[in-house]
């Protein structure tokens, strides 16, 4: 099995040239273009690896970082 790479980023173009660069490698790719979409694909697939662009508008990637998923009270 192919380890499993996530990006990060709101850049489209630099989003396409690492996904290729990875994918030649033989990596497999997750793209997403914000904080939030990269959230929700990292804990739907468990990537290998994350790669996190910090400058990002909405959720930067420091936020990122450092969310927790919210713990309902009973």
């Amino acid at each position: 099995m192919n380890e499993r790479v996530l990006i990060i980023d709101d850049d489209p173009g630099l989003l396409t040239l690492l996904r290729l660069g990875l994918e030649r490698d033989g990596f497999e790719v997750l793209t997403a273009q914000g904080g939030k979409e990269g959230l929700r694909k990292a804990y739907d697939y468990h990537p290998d690896l994350i790669v996190l662009d910090i400058l990002m508008p909405e959720m930067d990637g420091w936020e990122v970082c450092q969310w927790r998923p919210s713990r309902r009270r009973r």
